[in-house]
């Protein structure tokens, strides 16, 4: 600049070069007067409101304010006019090319003259709209873990009380057995609650690994074509005992037979188990649970009704979220880990159907809907039902003669336990505590069915039967091998026939499904052949 220019000629180009620096601003910017009448924005601020300079008055602010801040905005900006301290705040904005809000942060400094007087307030107003929706995804996903964390919490809680329940009746009863404190007829008594308690605690630890398999997407479907009303009748003729003891009228109304889905029985059996055991619990004596089997256009549908307890207003939205209960405090009067409905939700979900729940209200009865897409109308002659045999039978002295059985596990308690009950049914048992003791008992006397558990030190299950029918033939004949473990999901089961076993029973196992389970064995030899010779690599 020359020394010798004018000074007004060098303002009026400082003030155009400014000027043009805060037109090309992403921000609004804005000068007021000390009493905050507004003198100046930028070109940001006519394209935002989409208002013209004439338009662009004292109360243009309130206009495009959002109704919900405008109160807080005004009142902070008076507040700073009288007290001359910087003015920050957040608030939304109505943009003129949508009509949207936009969150903005609003900024304003005095300037003053030499003796302090506010001359004028020079302020911005940034967009930042979306780092507030950053803030609130984060805040919600803090409060949506801060909750579940709460909820996960409280379940672990239910899953202590509800394991120790049923082992408290079984360690209390056992106790008092070992020490023959009992009569014959408490012994019966005794017996009957450690297999009721024994059972309960199997289911829920069922449960818990079906959610912990849901949650990381690993539970699979044996997916074949399944009569709908079969399912459905077997489910109602599971908990027919304990409604009658409960006093409840418990009916079932088919009005479409013969209809075919594309399931897994054993997961659509849980799912209705579920929600006929749920009718049964909540509903007092002397009410009604229904199960009505119809078809709605491609779907089946199983409605299940009941005239009990009902659901809350409040828990209805919320009834198949996983760590949910209607009552999850000490004084409940059910037990129960409240995972088996949105056990039942996934699964009807994984069968590409649908579940609804109604109810009008606490004490109002529930309703809920399964609806399940029908691949067919079936057209088939029904066959004869297949006799059961009696349980009874099952368990009897001399029903296993003759078979010598092989038992492997390296739990002594385990091996202890079945090769009392196959004894008692009239077989022959060898133990064996290891795949290389049970390879050497095989050389020494060959079995006529083999029951190996799978995980075991050194050398597991998996390892066993793959050594067993690779082994060249010299002497041996056909041996089915039964699997006896806790590895009990579809994949385990899956895993295990692929390597050669012939069952797959998961423990705990009913002493009644073993012996089933070896009569079936032997009536349907091995499809692969266990031939044994005399050496082995372990």
């Amino acid at each position: 600049m020359n020394e010798n220019s004018h000074p007004g000629e060098r303002f009026p180009r400082e003030l155009e070069i400014l000027r043009r620096l805060a037109d090309a601003l992403p921000q609004i910017v804005w000068i007021t007067r000390p009493d905050g009448h507004h003198e100046y924005y930028n070109r940001r601020w006519f394209e935002y409101t989409g208002l013209s300079s004439e338009e662009t008055g004292g109360e243009a602010w309130n206009i495009l304010l959002h109704p919900e801040d405008l109160e807080q905005v005004n009142e902070q900006w008076a507040e700073a006019l009288r007290s001359g301290k910087p003015y920050d705040i957040e608030y939304r904005f109505k943009r003129a090319s949508d009509g949207a809000y936009r969150w903005f942060l609003g900024r304003a400094l005095p300037y003053r003259d030499p003796d302090g007087r506010i001359v004028n307030w020079f302020g911005t107003a940034t967009d930042i709209h979306e780092q507030k929706l950053v803030e609130h995804a984060l805040r919600k996903g803090r409060d949506e873990m801060a909750k579940e964390n709460r909820q996960k919490d409280q379940f672990l809680g239910m899953v202590s009380h509800e394991l120790r329940t049923p082992l408290n009746a079984i360690f209390g009863w056992a106790r008092l057995m070992q020490h023959n404190l009992l009569s014959a007829e408490e012994r019966a008594e005794a017996a009957d609650s450690i297999m009721r308690n024994a059972e309960a605690q199997a289911h829920l630890i069922d449960d818990v690994l079906d959610i912990t398999r849901i949650i990381n997407q690993k539970l699979h479907l044996d997916r074949r074509v399944r009569d709908l009303a079969e399912i459905v009748a077997q489910a109602v003729d599971a908990v027919r005992p304990s409604a009658a003891a409960g006093g409840l009228e418990l009916t079932k109304t088919t009005e479409a037979s013969d209809l075919l889905v594309n399931a897994d029985a054993n997961r659509l059996q849980q799912v209705f188990l579920n929600l006929l055991s749920n009718a049964v619990k909540f509903t007092p004596r002397g009410g009604r649970v229904t199960v009505r089997l119809s078809r709605q256009h491609a779907f089946g549908a199983i409605e299940i009704t009941d005239t009990g307890k009902g659901i809350s207003e409040d828990l209805l939205p919320h009834i198949f979220e996983r760590f949910r209960q209607g009552d999850s405090s000490s004084t409940r009067q059910q037990g129960g880990l409240g995972l088996g409905l949105a056990i039942a939700h996934q699964l009807v979900a994984m069968h590409d159907g649908r579940i609804e729940v109604q109810s009008h209200g606490e004490n109002k009865g529930t309703r809920f809907t399964v609806l399940l897409p029908i691949v067919a109308v079936d057209t088939r002659e029904q066959a004869a039902p297949r006799s059961q045999p009696n349980e009874s039978d099952l368990l009897s002295p001399h029903k296993l003669q003759g078979l010598h059985v092989l038992v492997v596990d390296d739990e002594a308690s385990v091996r202890d336990l079945l090769a009392m009950t196959l004894s008692k049914c009239g077989a022959s048992v060898t133990v064996a505590s290891s795949v290389r003791d049970a390879l050497n008992a095989m050389r020494a006397r060959k079995p006529d069915v083999i029951v190996s558990d799978i995980a075991m030190p050194e050398v597991d299950g998996y390892d066993f039967i793959r050594t067993i029918r690779g082994l060249a033939a010299r002497e041996g004949a056909e041996v089915p091998v039964i699997a006896l473990t806790a590895y009990a999901s579809l994949q385990d089961q899956n895993r295990a026939l692929e390597l050669g076993f012939n069952q797959h029973l998961s423990k705990p196992v009913d002493p009644i499904d073993l012996v089933r389970a070896i009569v079936g064995a032997k009536k349907s030899p091995a499809q692969n052949a266990v031939q044994f010779k005399g050496s082995s690599n372990f």
